[in-house]
């Protein structure tokens, strides 16, 4: 009885409004296996109470909406890899569903120590700005790391021209380590005012007076008020910031970009591999297994190979 209702929901909604591909595959489980297609609407439901987002997906529920390269808001995972700068093979590798990296960073490096054990002293970690928290700074030096991460504002200076930045962008004050200070882009002091927590984040806010008699005033935060600076970043924070001013650090940085993004620009246009095909986040995880373990097999022939001629090129005689 039930089937032969939902059919007739089907035909007559066909008729006057056309339903969604995927409410139309539903009642079309519902019809041919009930007990199935409660079991996946009973997993989308737990998946939706968990994600804490407005919607997801029913062909997959354990997928996540993320912003992805192309500044586009799709379903998706969220994948990590560690490389090895020299050899160019992937390390460790996870998928989560979170959509920011923000808790990734600890994870990895612990299963980096996990696979290849202790890190040696002269081991460098870079991360993007996406690691940097207060959390993960705490970490790096709690375990005396040798760490290499940009803050917010120097991760936008690196990818922009200066030309491009606002006079008076906040990009454009810069942060004075030994006085505690931020210095204008008219060289005016905007000393530490106050220390105030919220959402459980330490803030720290930076201002003058003398906001209200610059020339520049209105250009720059307003007529009749002042510039503020908020600082969201702790004392090791701005350690690490500081550090990352220095051009040793810039260089060591740089290495990030042909470490890290060569092995998923590999894997998207050598290899072919640009989505995944399986659904669910342990078999995603297979996948993602497989899909490593392949370009690992591919550096480390490559690696034999350069090195097997090397070997034969120096052993060979000519005879005339």
């Amino acid at each position: 009885m039930i089937r032969e209702v939902l059919k007739e929901i089907v035909e007559k909604e066909s008729e006057n409004k056309p339903l969604k591909k995927a409410a139309v595959n539903i009642i079309n489980q519902v019809i041919e296996n009930p007990k199935k297609a409660l079991e996946k609407l009973e997993n989308a439901e737990k998946q939706l109470k968990s994600s804490g987002q407005k919607s997801v997906s029913l062909t997959d529920p354990d997928s996540r909406w993320m912003k992805n390269k192309k500044n586009k808001i799709e379903l998706s995972y969220n994948s990590q890899i560690s490389v090895d700068h020299k050899s160019g093979i992937i390390l460790t590798n996870s998928v989560t569903q979170q959509p920011t990296d923000h808790h990734q960073l600890i994870p990895q490096i612990e299963k980096i120590i996990e696979t290849i054990g202790p890190l040696s002293a002269k081991t460098c970690i870079s991360a993007d700005n996406g690691y940097f928290t207060q959390d993960n700074i705490a970490y790096i030096y709690e375990n005396k790391l040798d760490a290499y991460i940009p803050n917010r504002k120097q991760a936008h200076e690196a990818k922009i021209d200066e030309k491009d930045i606002k006079t008076f962008s906040k990009h454009n004050f810069k942060y004075d380590h030994q006085n505690n200070q931020y210095l204008c882009p008219n060289n005016k002091k905007l000393p530490y005012q106050k220390t105030y927590k919220y959402n459980n984040k330490i803030r720290q806010q930076y201002y003058t007076n003398e906001c209200l008699k610059c020339p520049d005033q209105t250009n720059c935060t307003g007529k009749n008020r002042v510039k503020i600076i908020t600082d969201y970043s702790g004392e090791l924070a701005k350690n690490m910031s500081l550090k990352m001013e220095t051009p040793e650090a810039k260089l060591e940085f740089a290495k990030r970009k042909e470490t890290v993004e060569w092995p998923f620009g590999n894997i998207k246009q050598n290899l072919k591999f640009t989505e995944y095909y399986t659904r669910g986040l342990k078999q995603i995880e297979t996948e993602n297994n497989l899909i490593y373990i392949a370009h690992n097999i591919k550096r480390i022939f490559n690696t034999i190979t350069k090195q097997t001629k090397q070997i034969l090129a120096k052993n060979t005689t000519t005879t005339i």
